[in-house]
């Protein structure tokens, strides 16, 4: 099957949207007051651009409908981070600790701000673009579209679509992080002191310490300021203590060898998750580190067939 390809350029920033050419002829032949959508937004990791969630919202689309006997379309939606691809304004600003950016945690952070910034900014604005209430037939009752968001992030992305989902409940119906995490107040501190696996640290919640209990040299203080530990722990523990888990539903997908983001920093809120939301799933993919790869992929729309209204 072959796609079509949008592009809107919304607030400075191309978005990209694939198969929305089916739903003028799918609005127009609605019989029904409310007419869903279901959209599906792509967010892709560091270093990489649109081209990387490209990729994986072909193979979405082409998956989903040789699957399903699909009644509600699927549309797919992605765009360039912010300093990445044609919105670079510094590359070494994508780069940690290790590849000599001092100012890691503060770039990451402030990175995955603008990335929930800009998921809400193309959501409110693309349905202007799209125009799609133009093509519902005219009736004596104006039937209502329903966007059934469904929102994907990769490694940076899937930091950034927790965040998001914690923000905006209301605006997510499926939740799909891949190698990415909640806690991102352990993440960076144990990556700053490049703590081993197999290290006990790994269990601590550095959310709830504050910045004179983390213990750290003049040097990593530098890397981690005060304020930057104050802003995260806030965030991080409202995710794990009041995350909106029966609301939303989550297939979330790890590496086991994942030396970057560790997929046992995540492990105890995925279990919670679990337990409340039945409808949820995890993958850790044996012997595979820091990647997105195909399985993840293919479990996710398999996953996905299964749970979309």
């Amino acid at each position: 099957m072959s796609f079509t390809k949008s592009t809107f350029t919304i607030g400075g920033i191309n978005t990209h949207v694939y198969n929305s050419s089916v739903l003028p002829s799918y609005l127009s032949t609605s019989g029904s007051p409310i007419v869903p959508i279901h959209v599906h937004y792509l967010i892709h990791p560091r270093g990489c651009d649109y081209k990387f969630t490209e990729d994986l919202a072909y193979s979405t689309l082409g998956q989903y409908y040789s699957k399903k006997d699909v009644t509600v379309p699927l549309i797919c939606v992605t765009f360039d981070n912010r300093n990445h691809g044609e919105r670079t304004v510094d590359a070494l600003r994508n780069e940690d600790w290790k590849r000599g950016n001092n100012t890691h945690a503060a770039d990451l952070i402030s990175s995955i701000e603008g990335i929930v910034a800009d998921i809400k900014l193309v959501m409110d604005f693309l349905p202007m673009y799209l125009n799609l209430e133009a093509h519902l037939p005219e009736r004596t009752v104006d039937p209502k579209i329903k966007f059934l968001n469904i929102i994907s992030g990769y490694s940076l992305g899937g930091h950034a679509v927790i965040r998001f989902a914690a923000k905006y409940p209301s605006l997510v119906d499926i939740l799909n992080p891949v190698v990415g995490c909640h806690d991102l107040t352990s993440l960076l501190i144990n990556r700053l002191r490049q703590t081993p696996l197999d290290d006990p640290s790994y269990d601590k919640k550095y959310f709830y310490h504050t910045y004179k209990e983390l213990g750290l040299t003049l040097e990593q203080k530098e890397s981690y300021p005060e304020t930057l530990h104050k802003f995260l722990l806030a965030q991080d523990l409202d995710i794990y203590e009041n995350f909106p888990m029966r609301h939303v539903k989550i297939f979330a997908a790890f590496g086991s060898d994942d030396k970057l983001v560790p997929s046992k920093l995540s492990k105890l809120w995925i279990d919670q998750y679990l337990s409340s939301n039945g409808a949820s799933e995890v993958f850790v993919e044996e012997g595979v580190g820091h990647k997105v790869t195909k399985e993840m992929d293919d479990r996710f729309v398999n996953w996905l067939v299964k749970n979309v209204e």
